[in-house]
């Protein structure tokens, strides 16, 4: 005879198939209706309606946030606290070419089998409605205002050409470099103007030949302005950059690397500058193994396939996450690697029977996850232990 724990596991794993006609339904309206960052309105729409008829409480504008929510199945009973994060942004021209009506949904898969069995194992579930990933990243404002405190772990699943396990995503920054000058006719007064263009080049080519000698560091920029007329000296000119490194202390570095470029090439004629972040960042993926590890097999053992140990190499906010939390990201492959992320074949890719595959697989490994750590004090000791010792380095 099975014992209790394997029984609620098989009642939560069956809650996940007997939803699943929904969440598919849910999952192409999303590929149907793609929606940018920040106007997220059907996305949200469907899925706070949603939630609210299977018995969550939900909280809209979640902190504020336009499309963010927060719903939350509590058993009334002790125990850990659960949390899912949940994505539904498209990008522009491509739709959902990074997946996300599946992030929206395979969670929605898990949150459902979990509510299946809390009552009976106490603690509660709660799903973060995290609008505009792409772009206005609202889980670093999360992060950064406690809402993620609540729980005590987080946990989402990622689609990708192929299966790869939670492990390090890159930390990203944003800035944008203002030099200012003086305007003066290019042709009859040029001794009397500061020219902020000449200082946006020396900055430009100063950082291109800085960045050779940074490890496993993207830096990459584009001119914002440079002027209007050719027979005006420009008092203004703007470089953007991305800047992409392993942590958020290397991002820090090459901060401090842009600091004296710009005031070395401000300087050398005359100019003043400013950086600034013209874009939001996010923090390094710091994935807690031992989370990871409980999630990898339950995804093996249901077919989902190998997952391999790596780095993507990408960023996420889901990052920003990870450092106030034990948090995992993994990545369930749909079985295309002819296909990039941010493509239109990917975003064709999620509705296939791989698509299927990837919202059932992943919500029930997400939910026999929790499962084991709502169940096993052991294993939540483990998990936290993990985490504090990751504290250190930060």
């Amino acid at each position: 005879m099975k014992n209790r724990i394997e029984q609620l596991k098989e009642r939560a794993a069956l809650a996940v198939t007997e939803n699943m006609p929904e969440l598919k339904r849910i999952r192409d309206y999303l590929y149907q209706n793609p929606e940018v960052g920040g106007t997220e309105e059907k996305a949200s729409a469907i899925l706070t309606k949603t939630y609210e008829e299977h018995g969550f409480q939900v909280s809209r504008e979640f902190h504020g946030i336009p499309y963010c929510f927060r719903a939350v199945y509590d058993s009334g009973k002790p125990g850990p606290s659960i949390g899912l994060t949940s994505e539904y942004d498209a990008l522009p021209e491509i739709g959902h070419g990074c997946g996300h009506n599946i992030i929206a949904t395979a969670p929605m898969g898990a949150a459902f089998g979990l509510k299946a069995v809390l009552d009976e194992i106490g603690g509660k579930v709660v799903v973060f409605g995290t609008p505009a990933e792409e772009c206005f990243v609202s889980k670093v404002q999360l992060a950064n205002e406690g809402a993620f405190k609540e729980v005590d772990v987080a946990m989402t699943v990622h689609p990708n050409p192929v299966n790869l396990a939670s492990g390090k995503t890159t930390a990203l920054d944003a800035w944008q470099v203002d030099f200012y000058g003086k305007s003066a006719h290019a042709g009859a007064h040029p001794e009397e103007g500061v020219n902020a263009l000449d200082a946006a080049v020396h900055f430009y080519t100063l950082i291109g030949f800085e960045k050779q000698y940074l490890k496993e560091t993207n830096i990459y920029g584009v001119f914002a302005d440079g002027g209007e007329k050719c027979s005006v000296i420009p008092d203004h000119a703007a470089v953007k950059y991305l800047v992409r490194a392993n942590t958020v202390k290397d991002v820090m570095k090459v901060r401090a690397m842009f600091e004296r470029c710009a005031s070395a090439a401000a300087g050398a004629v005359g100019a003043t500058y400013k950086i600034w972040n013209n874009e939001p960042g996010n923090m390094d993926m710091v994935t807690n193994d031992t989370l990871g590890d409980v999630f990898n097999r339950y995804y093996e053992e249901l077919g989902g396939g190998r997952m391999p140990k790596g780095n993507s190499g990408g960023s996420t906010d889901m990052g920003d996450v990870s450092h106030v939390v034990p948090a995992i990201h993994p990545w369930i492959g749909l079985n295309c690697p002819a296909f990039n992320l941010h493509s239109k074949g990917f975003a064709d890719a999620t509705i296939t029977s791989a698509g299927d595959k990837a919202i059932e697989i992943g919500g029930k490994a997400l939910a026999l996850t929790a499962i084991e750590v709502l169940t096993s004090p052991d294993l939540l000791a483990e998990i936290r232990a993990e985490f504090a010792e990751a504290q250190k380095e930060w």
